[in-house]
């Protein structure tokens, strides 16, 4: 749609379909078609055939706000499998940006958004030391310095920089702008003033020079702000407790911490993740890959990639295989619990006032029930939590949570104290609590309180630091978990707070770890859960069920 059409009249957008949104995407869509090709590879400088994934991701990098014509978002994250073509895509839309239609200029007579191309544009394709310029700038350089002179020197004419797109490291766009690629060491050695930004493969940016670079030029994005800048992170599944670029960007996404400004395109295989299960990987591979595995049209055969999964000199461990080709962030065998067995015993939250469940019981705990509570505590630096766990099925659930602040607002922040005992007090109020085990440190005179206000035979101090007992608790909630006898709430805090804890052994003790001492990844919910279920089951060994329970139990 050229710019001539557009209208000069004061209007907003107006859908044409149904599922119709406000984006240049569908003209870049076109335009890619008329004016770009497969990168290197076996179809280099054949016609572009975007799947219906990628179109939709394209259109939705392109939104617009339908009233003021700006974009919405200033960065996508796209996580897809290896293999799928991510760094060949993201290189088509580098190339948009340097030459294509790419940024509102007003409305046509249909109440359609009209593109112009970006003034002097400056793009980074950023890459790793390891990768030297990386895939999206070589699918990038090819486009536009070594088929597209020929093809359509309408377009490209005049393009510089480029003899060989192996080797090149800048496309000079006639008019002026430029598209490069960058590592860790040119990005912190200019002020940079980007209007786009591939930050490619994320999930290898754990180096602090890389992430520092990928830091450095999402700061510089908002220097030209009449340019609307924007990011395109691609990624395959991180390897969790690596820190990487990408571990923080989904981690954030999946606590809902991310702006509205952020789009985050994530698919990974659902289901339990067992990858000896031939039949069962095969379809969760065919359905993650979609049409990459279509038998008329698809360029990967799903039985090939399910050889490289088992092979032990590619993927050295399930964990790897997961991670690469279902896309599922997984750790590797220091975890102390697979990511997927934690899943397979989720059920939703219980309900709690103003807060319905996600479903009705019998995974509701009703006010009432009999349950017993695991209470973790901090001052200033990790989570204080309060789990519950049901005495009659050992469901496992989160009745208080209050975790350290992100960033400035952590800074000098200590738990409110006095919200955590009313919390607890509200706890004994609401349920028949059998037995309670808190973690003294740090709390000690707390619990000696709470323990005068509702019995020394329901709050028990427990010391976390005693090993072999912390073994045997953290033993019977792993070995609950694994075989399925117990289930746990949604709560996305424990979620993470599992997937961040990792096997410590002291003795002939299997103790439970940060991945390193000074990680501000928590593991609190672990050890709240681990009290919560070894308060159950001596309740159960005591005789709770047969007989009323009166003793006083003290732990040395």
């Amino acid at each position: 749609m050229s710019a001539g059409r557009r209208s000069t009249a004061a209007r907003g957008f107006v859908p044409l379909f149904d599922g119709h949104v406000c984006s240049l995407g569908y003209d870049m869509l076109d335009w890619y078609e008329a004016y770009c090709c497969h990168g290197p590879g076996d179809v280099q400088g054949e016609p572009l055939d975007f799947d219906d994934e990628v179109r939709d991701l394209i259109v939705e990098c392109y939104r617009l706000d339908p009233v003021t014509g700006r974009r919405l978002y200033s960065e996508v994250v796209y996580s897809r499998p290896k293999g799928r073509s991510k760094s060949e895509t993201a290189g088509v839309v580098t190339v948009g940006e340097g030459y294509g239609p790419v940024r509102f200029d007003g409305w046509d007579a249909n109440g359609q958004p009209v593109g112009r191309p970006v003034r002097s544009p400056l793009i980074k394709c950023l890459a790793t030391e390891e990768s030297q310029a990386g895939n999206t700038f070589e699918n990038a350089a090819f486009i536009a310095g070594a088929w597209g002179p020929d093809e359509h020197p309408e377009i490209y004419g005049g393009t510089g920089g480029v003899r060989r797109a192996e080797s090149a490291t800048a496309v000079y766009i006639p008019g002026g702008g430029e598209i490069r690629a960058c590592t860790a060491g040119s990005a912190s050695k200019d002020g940079g003033k980007e209007t786009f930004v591939v930050p490619d493969e994320s999930h290898l940016y754990v180096l602090r020079e890389l992430r520092q670079m990928y830091a450095t030029v999402m700061r510089n994005l908002p220097k030209r702000r009449l340019a609307e800048p924007w990011a395109m992170q691609t990624s395959t599944a991180y390897r969790p407790g690596e820190g990487s670029v990408f571990e923080e960007t989904l981690t954030a996404w999946r606590k809902k911490t991310l702006g509205p400004e952020v789009h985050v395109d994530h698919r990974e295989a659902t289901g339990p993740v067992r990858i000896r299960d031939r039949a069962h990987t095969l379809r969760q591979l065919r359905e993650l890959y979609g049409p990459a595995m279509d038998p008329a049209t698809g360029w990967m055969d799903p039985e090939d990639v399910y050889k490289v999964m088992l092979d032990p000199r590619k993927c050295p461990d399930d964990a790897t295989a997961a991670r690469y080709y279902l896309n599922r962030p997984m750790s590797t065998q220091d975890a102390w619990i697979a990511k997927d067995v934690h899943e397979a015993q989720t059920r939703p939250r219980p309900a709690r006032d103003g807060h319905p469940a996600e479903d009705p019981a019998p995974w509701v705990v009703q006010p009432g029930e009999a349950i017993t509570l695991g209470f973790d505590g901090s001052l200033n630096d990790d989570t204080t939590v309060l789990r519950g766990c049901r005495m009659s099925d050992g469901y496992l659930f989160r009745i208080g949570a209050w975790p350290k602040p992100d960033g400035a607002a952590g800074i000098g922040w200590v738990v409110p104290r006095s919200d955590v005992l009313a919390e607890i007090d509200l706890a004994f109020a609401r349920y028949d609590v059998v037995r309670g085990y808190f973690d003294p440190h740090e709390w000690r005179s707390d619990i000696d309180a709470l323990a005068d206000r509702h019995g020394e035979s329901r709050v028990i101090a427990w010391e976390t630091r005693r090993d072999l007992a912390m073994h045997a608790a953290l033993d019977r909630l792993h070995a609950g978990l694994r075989t399925g006898e117990i289930w746990h709430d949604s709560d996305p805090l424990a979620a993470e707070h599992y997937g961040n804890a990792y096997v410590r052994r002291k003795g002939s003790a299997r103790l439970v770890r940060k991945e390193t001492p000074s990680s501000d990844r928590k593991i609190d919910s672990v050890v709240g859960d681990a009290l919560a279920y070894e308060a159950r089951a001596d309740a159960l060994a005591e005789g709770w069920g047969a007989k009323k329970d009166r003793r006083v139990i003290v732990l040395s």
